[in-house]
């Protein structure tokens, strides 16, 4: 008995010094020292060896962006002193506070990536995260890249190398280390205020958004479109809306409407689905719809506009890119209501998202449907696949695919209301500064309902009229127009349902620019 009870131990002993060992290879800090040294001590570097990230002209240093890729450089400054032999790890830093390693806990620090084309580095089997020489011949300079942590709750990163000249030389220190901060900084394509669930304005704005798109040959030149005279950006599309609606959020599935949006252009599901949430406690209020850019007009502008107010203080748009696997930009969620009243202006770039329901690394890969869908990502941008546009590039050297500028045009007093909104006033509208660039800018095809301003009772509209057939654009079947009506009424409460156009009489009376007519875009089946 006491004979089986010596045996258990003495295997219970095994089994954890092998977790020890699996644990020391895969989560402890990795020992750096050269296999075949005969030194028990490195030597002293004095610069000559050197690890180094290379960075752009707008990048920062010392940071690192999340799921991106990065360029690192091991190099001799002494040409006539090559190393034989090297190690290169990523780490979480706070390993070195760490005593006991059966404390350590898996840490997404990114991964580390060799180069096909580079037959002088392996990935080691001695350390977790680490690459290391694949031979003892003599090396100026080795090229690893590394894929930035996505997700990870630490804020530190580590890249650490040693080096070896021979047996008896090899190199340790601040030369061959590098500690990156993640960069919490808002992505560059981010509305400048959070979203707020309520807010406490009490007027209405009226906005402009121009979609200027910058998608060209000379911006992207990587694998761009063979055909450009089929190349484009679709209707840009969109909504003002209320905390509780979502027309598109990154990290979600995308709707049925943007998955028709990014595949194909089609904006009927998408439009349908804004004027059904339409409502005066939430939803949406405004359908926002611009006119589509295709080659050799796709630099040209694209305007709409549309009004936001107290419960539908946020806009959301997006614009599909073809050719494209169902590619397409956009702004979500953008909030308008801050702190010192209505957002004045932004202008902010736009960079392609995947609404994750097509494969296709490039513009015009054969597309594939993707089974299981994914949710809404950015596009892989540092992609390690060289037919993809975006082959180990990172968002912040990327050029923008487009600009989205957003400009408040007038802000509108709600009637009953005594509450002065910092910068608006409170007696009458702020007019619109740019007369020139609005007067070219119509407000057709933007139905919502209206809100209770001063003097709106005065002028008021009969139901619309049911839509007339959709009449093909082009051919006979396809995108389309439909058209409907209403008629002027007099002396008679105004329609829950109109037009936006001014709203504000000053003479009593119904203004010539009420519309009497809609248009709207729609779809016959082929």
């Amino acid at each position: 008995m006491l004979y089986d009870k010596n045996l258990l131990n003495c295997l219970n002993l095994l089994i954890l010094l092998a977790i020890a060992a699996k644990v020391r290879g895969q989560l402890g800090k990795c020992d750096q020292t050269p296999p075949q040294t005969t030194a028990l001590e490195p030597s002293e570097n004095k610069g000559l060896f050197r690890l180094s990230v290379v960075r752009r002209d707008n990048d920062t240093k010392n940071v690192y962006l999340p799921d991106q890729t990065y360029v690192l450089i091991l190099e001799t400054t002494n040409k006539t002193r090559p190393f034989r032999w090297f190690m290169i790890t990523v780490e979480d830093p706070e390993v070195d506070s760490t005593v006991n390693e059966f404390e350590q806990h898996p840490v997404d620090v990114g991964s580390l990536k060799t180069l096909a084309t580079n037959q002088q580095s392996r990935y080691s089997e001695k350390c977790f995260n680490s690459v290391e020489s694949a031979d003892n011949s003599d090396k100026e300079t080795v090229e690893i890249h590394w894929v930035s942590p996505k997700n990870s709750p630490k804020q530190r990163v580590r890249l650490r190398a040693t080096v070896a000249e021979n047996q008896e030389m090899w190199y340790y220190d601040d030369d061959l280390t590098i500690l990156l901060k993640k960069d919490d900084r808002k992505p560059l394509d981010s509305a400048p205020y959070p979203t707020v669930e309520a807010c406490n304005l009490k007027s209405e704005a009226r906005y402009e958004v121009v979609f200027k798109g910058r998608w060209s040959r000379l911006t992207h030149p990587r694998h761009y479109p063979s055909k450009p005279d089929e190349n484009g950006f679709s209707h840009m599309v969109g909504a003002s809306h209320g905390f509780d609606f979502t027309l598109w959020q990154h990290g979600t599935p995308a709707s049925p409407g943007l998955k028709a949006l990014a595949e194909d252009a089609n904006i009927s599901i998408m439009e349908r689905d804004i004027i059904n949430n339409m409502s005066q406690t939430g939803g949406t209020r405004t359908l926002i719809r611009g006119r589509r850019r295709h080659h050799p007009e796709m630099s040209e502008p694209s305007h709409a506009l549309f009004r936001a107010d107290s419960i539908h203080h946020m806009f959301s748009i997006a614009v599909a890119m073809k050719p494209s696997p169902d590619w397409f930009l956009g702004a979500s969620r953008f909030e308008l209501c801050t702190p010192l009243g209505w957002l004045k202006e932004h202008e902010m770039p736009l960079y392609p998202w995947d609404a994750g329901t097509m494969d296709g690394v490039s513009y015009e890969s054969p597309k594939s449907v993707t089974n299981p869908t994914d949710n809404i990502d950015r596009v892989e941008i540092g992609s390690f696949n060289s037919e993809s546009p975006f082959y180990q590039m990172n968002l912040n050297n990327l050029k923008p695919f487009a600009y989205l500028h957003v400009k408040r045009l007038a802000v509108y007093p709600i009637k009953g209301s005594n509450c002065n909104d910092n910068d608006e006033d409170a007696d009458g509208i702020i007019a619109v500064q740019n007369e020139e660039e609005t007067a070219e800018v119509v407000e057709p095809r933007v139905l919502e309902w209206s809100m209770q301003h001063e003097d709106s009772g005065r002028c008021s509209f009969s139901q619309w009229y049911e839509w007339s057939p959709c009449v093909p654009d082009l051919g006979h079947c396809g995108l389309g127009t439909q058209i409907r009506i209403r008629s002027r009424l007099e002396n008679t409460p105004s329609n829950k349902y109109s037009e936006t156009q001014n709203l504000r009489t000053d003479n009593g009376r119904c203004q010539e620019n009420h519309l009497l007519t809609q248009s709207q875009a729609c779809f016959v089946s082929c």
